[in-house]
């Protein structure tokens, strides 16, 4: 055989693993659902995502709800690409969250939604994902509130739904009852948080408390600057966290969310997140002691 034969044929065969190997490559399929899956990640079909649409910074969404901006927002839509799917949002209020998980109305719920013992009971969570104090929102020019006990002989504004209302009527009306004496002539109660705005700033009730990572993007929307304010005086040891909450009986997928969070939060992407919508409050929410642990499943 002449000698360029042979070498054009070590050439050859010098080359075929590498064309083996792209093939193989090329020929390797997308990862398929296994034991290690859930059934969000095995479904073929957008992830329908609970958020608070009238929240600054954490879920804000236009009027006809076709973009949505905020800190949960950008923790979805992570979560839906760790699912291989894109997100969708539909509005949802503190009162309404187990209901549409448990009927089918939504995937999963990011909306500001706090773990809980009492939670825990009917639905599951992954996370945490980001961990909040309570606080309270007052009017700028409003020098009658200087701390916490002042709120006792006021009108505070909550939402329906929310733990935060209820740690009031316990603080002031000494009882675990949202309905106790106390409450029924100091609370007023609405659907959502963005409600107690004009409330507050027509003088109708006198603050609004609720977790500070939520007022504080209320205090730095433009419509709101220099209109109302941070008390700054979180509840002493009471820190909400923020989960996102699942229907039972799905491990893996839970699995899956919490490996995503826990690497978000290793490759700094969380706190970017973190920093852009909640602007001067984030320092606090960033400070290692809040610094969120999602369980390692």
């Amino acid at each position: 055989m002449p000698h360029r034969s042979v070498f054009r044929l070590a050439a050859v065969a010098a080359l075929l693993p590498l064309f083996t190997a792209a093939a193989c490559r090329q020929a390797t399929p997308e990862p398929v659902p296994s034991a290690s899956h859930g059934p969000l990640y095995a479904m073929n079909r957008a992830l329908r995502v609970g958020i608070k649409a009238d929240q600054p910074g954490i879920g804000l969404c236009n009027a006809a709800g076709s973009q949505c901006t905020g800190l949960d927002v950008d923790i979805a839509t992570e979560i839906a690409k760790a699912l291989r799917v894109e997100p969708v949002f539909q509005p949802v209020v503190s009162g309404n969250r187990e209901r549409l998980l448990l009927n089918g109305g939504v995937d999963l719920v990011i909306a500001s939604y706090s773990i809980s013992e009492e939670r825990l009971k009917v639905i599951d969570f992954a996370g945490p994902y980001l961990i909040s104090a309570q606080d309270t929102l007052i009017r700028s020019d409003d020098r009658s509130i200087t701390g916490l006990d002042d709120l006792k002989d006021k009108i505070t504004c909550g939402a329906q739904g929310s733990s935060s209302p209820l740690r009031l009527a316990i603080r002031f009306g000494g009882s675990q009852d949202i309905g106790n004496a106390w409450a029924r002539r100091h609370l007023r109660l609405v659907d959502g948080f963005g409600d107690c705005l004009p409330l507050l700033l027509d003088g109708t009730v006198d603050a609004m408390s609720t977790d500070d990572s939520i007022l504080a993007g209320f205090a730095r929307d433009p419509r709101y600057r220099g209109r109302v304010r941070l008390l700054g005086q979180p509840f002493s040891s009471h820190r909400e966290k923020y989960g996102i909450g699942m229907r039972k009986g799905d491990p893996a997928d839970r699995a899956l969310i919490n490996r995503t969070l826990n690497q978000m939060i290793r490759d700094g992407r969380w706190e970017r997140i973190v920093r852009r919508h909640l602007g001067p409050a984030a320092p606090r929410l960033l400070h290692p002691e809040n610094r969120p642990t999602p369980p390692i499943e």
